[in-house]
């Protein structure tokens, strides 16, 4: 079977970045450090390998969206000190131009501009877009580009060297003050802004349950049963259980491989996912009933624990992981306290 062209797999599919960024340095050495290609993992971040293969065609190995992704290109055009154009011959379709414009300082403009196809057809372009994923990466490698010429840590540099690390974490630390310093004024609704989507869940859960648990107990169905827990909720907790063992055993495994924010990032569902399974037996436990008051307290901050969960993973997926993890966070205080309302009650009603 022949491979189609790279436009024949993409037709339609085509998405553009366009992203630049000065670089103190002479053209001249901007032009030679970008053009030194199989250098290029050093400042891209999902790049791990490019292999000349002659005749200004090279062989790219690459972590598209986590997923090894192997390539050939060829340079369509090399003007030294001015652009250097690309495109794919095989594998997905991705074609570029990046140019180097000196402003008489002593400063170079770098800019690239790059067109691409994300693996997966539509649905890959719908989650880039959604993300911007790519976006976000070509401004990092653009940055690590920068630092490389002037000497500075770049990202992949402090990943692999403890002391580059601890430097840039201090950074991290000097820019956060600094920021929460400008942003004095506006500090509580920056804090409470990720408050609103587990809010408004715990809201919208409270009034569900009032609806749905009120009809419930009206019904004669709800005292048919009989059984300590009921099957579904039995086998809805084992469930819950198994993922909150596959969420630790996940966190490890991205934790061996060096990506920290990833593993904690899974790994903070691990309590999560235990407390829920917890909670489906106690709803399915016929010999724990609690009024109905208690009920919708107890979902109401089950909903804004699943609210949390969800901005959680939003902000994830939009490439604000700190935001991300703080929002987190909060999920099993939530569950924990609607396993405690419940209980609680359970007790003073004996």
């Amino acid at each position: 079977m022949t491979q189609a062209s790279p436009v024949d797999q993409t037709t339609g599919n085509i998405l553009t970045v366009d992203d630049s960024i000065p670089v103190p340095a002479p053209v001249s050495d901007v032009y030679r450090r970008w053009n030194d290609f199989p250098s290029f993992p050093s400042f891209m971040s999902n790049v791990q390998e490019v292999r000349p293969l002659g005749g200004n065609r090279y062989h790219w190995v690459a972590r598209i969206f986590g997923v090894k992704q192997e390539w050939d290109a060829e340079v369509t055009e090399n003007v030294p000190n001015q652009r250097i154009s690309w495109r794919s011959t095989s594998g997905s379709y991705n074609a570029g131009t990046v140019s180097f414009t000196p402003d008489g300082s002593g400063q170079t403009t770098v800019r690239l501009r790059l067109e691409y196809a994300p693996p997966g057809g539509k649905v890959g372009q719908a989650l880039d877009q959604l993300t911007q994923t790519t976006r976000r990466e070509v401004s990092e490698d653009l940055r690590n580009f920068k630092n490389l010429i002037t000497g500075q840590p770049t990202s992949q540099g402090i990943a692999g060297s403890a002391t580059q690390a601890m430097q840039g974490m201090r950074q991290g630390i000097q820019q956060g003050m600094q920021q929460f310093q400008q942003q004095a004024p506006g500090g509580l609704g920056s804090v409470l802004g990720p408050l609103t989507v587990p809010i408004g869940a715990s809201v919208a859960g409270g009034v569900a349950s009032y609806m749905i648990g009120k009809r419930l107990r009206e019904s004669r169905a709800y005292a048919m049963y009989t059984s300590p827990v009921a099957l579904p909720n039995a086998i809805a907790g084992w469930a819950l259980t198994g993922a909150s063992a596959a969420s630790v055993l996940g966190s490890a495994t991205l934790r061996s491989r060096g990506r920290p924010t990833d593993a904690l990032f899974i790994g903070q569902w691990a309590p999560t996912f235990l407390q829920a399974g917890i909670l489906a037996r106690l709803l399915g436990h016929r010999g724990i009933q609690t009024n109905l008051p208690t009920s919708v307290m107890s979902w109401t901050y089950a909903a804004a624990s699943a609210g949390s969960i969800l901005a959680s993973a939003t902000l994830h997926a939009r490439g604000k992981r700190e935001d991300g993890l703080f929002v987190g966070q909060w999920a099993p205080t939530f569950l924990g306290a609607a396993l405690f309302t419940r209980l609680f009650n359970r007790l003073l009603t004996r």
